[in-house]
């Protein structure tokens, strides 16, 4: 058997809620959950190149984030080149 050893981590409050929630509905423990996540991450950061990858939190300014809202509630019609993608 691989030895283990004890890792101590802050997270948020919200972080862990969803922590808690996801090892109840599945019945997993939480250090499998976690060391799986930890592979999985770092496997996923040798495998990609650092420029394509998307962070999971994205902090933008108040404003930036009225204009994402004002596209995303009003978007622009399509181009001739985005419905000539989507056709085919």
């Amino acid at each position: 058997m691989n030895s283990t050893r004890q890792i101590s981590a802050h997270i948020s409050d919200e972080t862990r809620e969803l922590l808690e929630r996801f090892v109840d509905r599945h019945g997993v423990k939480k250090s499998h959950l976690i060391e799986s996540a930890i592979l999985h991450h770092l496997s996923a950061l040798d495998a990609i190149p650092l420029d394509l990858t998307i962070p999971p939190i994205i902090k933008v300014s108040r404003e930036t984030g009225k204009e994402i809202l004002a596209k995303i509630e009003n978007p622009q019609p399509p181009t001739k080149a985005m419905r000539a993608l989507f056709d085919d």
